[in-house]
């Protein structure tokens, strides 16, 4: 135990923090890790780019296709939105 306590001492920072995740129940393990990942992305403040196609024009071509109204042939490539040149 004492050698574990030493590995969790040394290599455990504040940049990159070691975890001890009991994995007796695998419920528990799994709500340990999320949590952990939901804080650090949390933390982060990550933002989500700016999608570079129409999502709209998506959404209506696959619920097409889906829906058997339009075939892969006709479905074509996706159009992507027009990007400013600088």
């Amino acid at each position: 135990m004492e050698a574990f306590e030493d590995a969790m001492r040394e290599t455990s920072t504040n940049r990159a923090p070691g975890y001890v995740i009991p994995s007796n129940y695998k419920w528990f393990r799994e709500l340990a890790i999320s949590g952990i990942l939901v804080d650090t992305l949390d933390e982060m403040h990550i933002q989500i780019p700016k999608p570079l196609v129409d999502l709209k024009i998506i959404r209506r071509l696959y619920h097409s296709a889906k829906n058997g109204e339009m075939s892969e042939e006709q479905l074509g490539d996706i159009p992507a939105k027009p990007t400013k040149s600088k």
